[in-house]
């Protein structure tokens, strides 16, 4: 849906959920440097705050370009612009 940009920004709250979740379950463990719950720890050299953002990168990116369709929108080559000109369209003048 986001990529044709039909409901944009449903899609786009739905994606920062589902990476939040994510984030949480996978580099919540790397920061703290513990299992956290049913999250379990993953095997790496190095815990704490410069590991967990390095394993987080993709992540994070994905997550703030979500959060970016949220706030903006789709833009002008989307379906939801498209719609959205059908139901505004202002209508001629006559008479001029």
């Amino acid at each position: 849906m986001i990529i044709l940009g039909l409901f944009t920004r449903l899609a786009a709250l739905v994606m920062l959920v589902n990476i939040s979740v994510a984030l949480v379950s996978t580099k919540l463990p790397i920061l703290i440097g513990q299992s956290v719950g049913p999250f379990s720890l993953p095997k790496l050299s190095r815990y704490g705050f410069w590991s967990a953002v390095h394993e987080a990168r993709t992540d994070l990116s994905m997550w703030l370009g979500s959060l970016f369709l949220v706030l903006v929108g789709a833009g002008a080559l989307s379906l939801d612009w498209l719609l959205t000109q059908r139901r505004v369209r202002p209508r001629a003048r006559s008479g001029t």
